[in-house]
């Protein structure tokens, strides 16, 4: 059964030459980020921290290769960190828009050898490309518009679920 789920974009952070996005369901108090943050942070502090240094590089740098691993599809921007420059067991599932806009999503931990054997992490990423095509589609109709570091417009989205 499907069925439409609404969200919208959460600006997170603001840093000089990067902004955090997330994105948070009707009706729920949290984001995905934080969702993953509060699944995982007492359980694989290792791992979180790992994922948080990253993101802290991200901030200096700006959203390049070398601070991830492409996940999804070639025509979406579908990204996972932690970059294969770490180890790490947890993978948060993130949507690159540009070198100054990363949306933060939620994820879990890997223990397959890619992440569409395990069901909850390729919903994760269908999650994040269904939301990447709808972005795409707000912006080529001017919804919305990628400024810089900032998404302006409508921020809210609605997206097909599966149950």
């Amino acid at each position: 059964m499907n069925y439409k789920q609404k969200l919208s974009l959460i600006l997170l952070e603001e840093y000089e030459n990067v902004n955090f996005y997330s994105f948070q369901f009707e009706n729920e108090t949290h984001t995905e980020f934080e969702k993953f943050l509060m699944s995982f942070s007492e359980s694989h502090p290792d791992d979180i921290g790992t994922i948080m240094y990253r993101l802290e590089r991200i901030t200096e740098d700006g959203v390049f290769e070398r601070h991830y691993r492409y996940a999804g599809k070639v025509k979406d921007r579908t990204i996972e960190l932690p970059s294969h420059f770490d180890t790490a067991n947890l993978r948060l599932y993130c949507i690159c828009i540009s070198p100054k806009i990363l949306i933060l999503g939620n994820g879990g931990l890997k223990t397959t050898r890619t992440y569409n054997e395990d069901v909850y992490l390729n919903k994760c990423v269908e999650t994040l490309q269904k939301i990447d095509f709808e972005l795409k589609t707000k912006e080529k109709t001017f919804k919305i518009h990628i400024i810089d570091k900032n998404i302006n417009g409508d921020l809210s989205l609605s997206i097909i679920k599966r149950h």
